[in-house]
């Protein structure tokens, strides 16, 4: 028998997030076609949740496998439509799980110059790591007005700034 293309979804996602990581119903579709612009276009085919940052590749190469098209989504607060499927055969890749925040590092350049970095995985609300900053006396340059809400990755693939931008740059000069 010729498998629907939820079937053939499931098969090749589910051994990866695990099936329960992959959504095709209703409520979930419905909150994944659009963003916060309201551009509705088309509805994903299904929504993937990964709860590790090594399984996106493998997400990623069995999409790719099964001629499905693949869009990132965070928070989905983005003003831009770069979350939105504008196109059909969709998958999106929520990446809300993906929220794991590392120690922050101190160092210094080449030059000398004292520095410190955060890594944090793509799915972190963007005021946790403000507030992880402070914690230590820093600033996290990003600072969009959605902070309490928006993610990192979101944050980086839309190049946010914010009120600080002036100062301080967006989010990819501040990489």
């Amino acid at each position: 028998t010729v498998l629907s293309s939820q079937q053939q979804i499931l098969r090749a996602l589910g051994p990866v997030v695990g099936k329960e990581n992959v959504y095709f119903d209703p409520f979930n579709i419905t909150a994944h076609i659009t963003d916060a612009t309201d551009w509705r276009r088309f509805a994903p085919l299904a929504v993937v949740r990964p709860g590790r940052e090594d399984q996106v590749p493998l997400l990623v190469k069995k999409i790719k496998g099964l001629g499905f098209k693949i869009i990132p989504r965070g928070a989905g607060t983005g003003l831009t439509g770069g979350a939105t499927p504008l196109a059909p055969g969709c998958i999106m890749i929520n990446t809300e799980k993906l929220n794991r925040i590392h120690p922050i590092v101190r160092d210094k350049n080449s030059q000398g110059q004292s520095f410190a970095s955060i890594e944090l995985e793509a799915g972190v609300v963007t005021q946790d790591a403000k507030d992880e900053a402070k914690k230590q006396g820093l600033i996290f340059a990003t600072d969009p007005t959605s902070a309490w809400a928006c993610t990192i990755g979101g944050n980086l693939a839309e190049n946010a700034g914010g009120k600080t931008a002036v100062l301080f740059g967006t989010a990819i000069d501040n990489v």
